[in-house]
């Protein structure tokens, strides 16, 4: 799917005007367990081993002067997926929308995930990522070189979906 269709169909699936909307519609979306919105974009999007909101992410949302956010392309994330190994809990420091989760992922269904992330524009996109996957994860929106955390979340396997809890830090 082209990213101005797909971002077209995501923008009405949450009922927003624009891109900037759609953040607080996913958080408002794991937050609530919304799993009519869940699945509606699983049928939207059919294939689940791709990172699809990076893809609206990275080309309006990311800050690339500022915050340098550039995300990884699948490829790479493939073979990072390959390299992390057989680990019972796999971290990334930079998890950004969850390119890197979710080849790892795809790798293995039951992998359990850390994650951190600064950035708290995309913490949304990485949720209902998480979420829809159903994976098992901690996530942490903080500076990992300073460790300095400033909200934590975990996202539990559920039947079909991931259930999104924000936890105290």
């Amino acid at each position: 799917m082209e990213l101005k269709e797909l971002t077209e169909r995501t923008l009405e699936l949450f009922k927003c005007v624009n891109v900037n909307e759609l953040r607080m519609s996913l958080m408002k979306c794991v937050i609530e367990n919304n799993i009519d919105q869940m699945t509606e974009f699983c049928n939207l999007v059919k294939d689940l081993s791709i990172d699809w909101l990076q893809k609206i992410f990275q080309y309006y949302q990311a800050d690339r002067k500022e915050k340098m956010q550039d995300y990884t392309p699948k490829s790479l994330a493939m073979l990072m997926g390959k390299l992390a190994g057989e680990a019972d809990t796999v971290i990334d420091m930079c998890a950004g929308s969850g390119a890197l989760t979710i080849q790892k992922w795809n790798q293995n269904h039951n992998q359990k995930f850390t994650l951190y992330e600064l950035d708290e524009n995309v913490i949304p996109y990485l949720l209902f990522n998480l979420a829809i996957r159903n994976i098992s994860a901690k996530v942490y929106q903080g500076d990992v070189l300073q460790m300095n955390l400033l909200k934590k979340w975990t996202v539990t396997p559920g039947e079909c979906y991931g259930d999104v809890r924000e936890v105290l830090v």
